[in-house]
């Protein structure tokens, strides 16, 4: 693991990150030493998963998610080390049950919300939530069910990005 150490550094990031901007690595650069071009955090954490390391705190056993603050990272322990990923069987009644306790217009954070009182806690933790809500919602979406309500902060110009808030959906039937 010694020739992929993955160095994560902080560019020009404002004083408060949101966590769509931390996942994203928008205030970040990454490098390893194996000279692998890495231009943003997912082929950063592919590349981590890819040499054993933890996708989510690349191999360095913490987490930064502003330049000020540093803790363990959870999903490794702090170990660095790539953690065994824990598969959730969820049926179709489930997801149904699920959905009919959402209300008519709701945002990712209140499926993550639901499902944590749902799911068991052994389950894997939040990346086994995470997971299951977003299953759930491309579901719900293909069924016709629901569909995505929310729009950008701002429209998109010559090198900026669109932002979006918790992504809101509606319930259609």
């Amino acid at each position: 693991m010694a020739e992929h150490v993955i160095t994560i550094e902080w560019v020009n990031a404002p004083d408060e990150v949101s966590f769509h901007d931390y996942a994203g690595g928008t205030y970040n650069s990454f490098t390893c030493t194996c000279d692998l071009p890495l231009p943003d955090r997912d082929a950063a954490a592919r590349h981590a998963a890819e040499s054993g390391q933890c996708p989510v705190c690349l191999g360095t056993g913490q987490i930064s998610i502003n330049p000020r603050e540093t803790s363990g990272c959870g999903t490794c322990d702090g170990s660095g080390k790539k953690a065994v990923t824990v598969r959730a069987r969820v049926t179709e009644e489930f997801v149904q049950e699920m959905a009919a306790l959402l209300p008519d217009e709701f945002g990712l954070g209140d499926v993550v919300a639901l499902l944590q009182e749902h799911m068991p806690a052994q389950n894997g933790g939040v990346e086994t939530v995470l997971s299951v809500a977003a299953g759930m919602i491309r579901y719900l979406e293909v069924r016709g069910q629901i569909v995505l309500c929310s729009a950008p902060d701002f429209v998109p110009a010559d090198g900026v990005g669109p932002s979006y808030d918790d992504p809101r959906w509606i319930r259609i039937s």
